[in-house]
């Protein structure tokens, strides 16, 4: 178990060891067998240790006052207490420029809504709220959908389970072979599929977005997780409409407000709100501007930094003057 003694506070210490003596079994494999033994809330899709194989991202975790744990055998380390923007930023969002980084992070956090709202959006929309619709676009995607035997919920349905097969039918191949597989696979069943009159091709462009949209996210555990919720809440529009998924959307808000990781909100800094800490949100400050270690955190000290450090040019010495 690493940390920072300065900085880590000693309860949050001994928490963590309590919880690794709490583990009684005859062996622990990898960092993920004993993330599940470990962790605050057992029932729950979403990852509430973060697991990193980067030293960058478990060195600035400890600076932040988190403490990591190392298995070994195991590549992955550790990281807590993990929030869920700490699972949607990128290690590279802290050496690039900031103005790309908040544009970076913007489009990560939306796209992660397409990711997870994408079609049940769509079918929302196409089966119960078709008015919401432009008359032309709507015209359009009743065009194509004209000779589909399914509804729009089944069909959405059925092309997730499709992608999610061909996805993991590439993960278990070979790596040689695996992409191949997955982009020619995911191009046959797509047009097999539309010649046939089985899918339409806006469910094949949604459903082919909302699969992109889910690799943007930097975490494989929460892209995981955001994939198994996509199947309820599509079940939610196809019953209900909007009105399903605004309860789906609202019951998976309560609960993510009711997560802790080591007793640190799961949705801090905006549950509870924490001004201090939005400044590397969905948006990231310059660094010289970071003065505070994050408030989610307990830190011994909460000092990152001195003030002053705003870069800027010398002072201005006029030509020909002598030194």
């Amino acid at each position: 178990m690493c940390y920072l003694a300065t900085v880590c506070k000693q309860s949050l210490v001994d928490e963590a060891l309590r919880r690794i003596r709490r583990v009684k079994v005859d062996g622990v494999l990898d960092s993920g067998q004993l993330m599940e033994l470990i962790e605050d809330t057992p029932w729950t899709v979403f990852p509430l240790v973060r697991a990193t194989e980067r030293p960058d991202a478990v060195v600035g975790g400890l600076l932040e006052g988190r403490f990591a744990i190392v298995v070994d055998g195991s590549p992955w380390v550790l990281v807590a207490p993990s929030t869920f923007m700490d699972l949607i930023h990128s290690p590279e969002d802290y050496f690039e420029r900031f103005p790309a980084v908040v544009l970076v992070r913007i489009l990560r956090v939306l796209f992660a809504a397409v990711a997870l709202f994408g079609p049940s959006i769509y079918v929302a929309l196409t089966t119960f709220h078709r008015e919401t619709i432009p008359t032309n676009l709507l015209l359009t995607i009743m065009a194509a959908r004209e000779g589909v035997p399914f509804p729009a919920a089944m069909e959405a349905f059925m092309m997730e389970l499709g992608f999610e097969i061909i996805r993991e039918a590439g993960v278990r191949m070979p790596s040689q072979l695996g992409q191949s597989v997955s982009i020619v696979g995911a191009l046959i069943l797509g047009e097999s599929a539309i010649q046939a009159g089985i899918v339409s091709a806006p469910m094949i462009i949604t459903v082919a977005v909302t699969a992109l949209a889910n690799l943007m996210l930097p975490d494989y555990s929460t892209a995981l997780a955001l994939r198994m919720l996509r199947f309820p809440l599509l079940i939610l529009a196809g019953t209900y409409g909007a009105y399903g998924l605004i309860l789906g959307a609202t019951a998976l808000l309560i609960h993510l407000l009711s997560l802790r990781s080591f007793g640190t909100p799961y949705m801090a800094p905006f549950g509870p709100l924490l001004p201090s800490d939005l400044r590397d949100t969905v948006v990231r400050s310059p660094l010289w501007a970071r003065q505070k270690r994050p408030a989610a955190v307990e830190q011994t000290d909460p000092v990152r930094a001195g003030h002053g450090m705003k870069p800027g040019p010398g002072p201005v010495r006029r030509a020909g003057a002598r030194r």
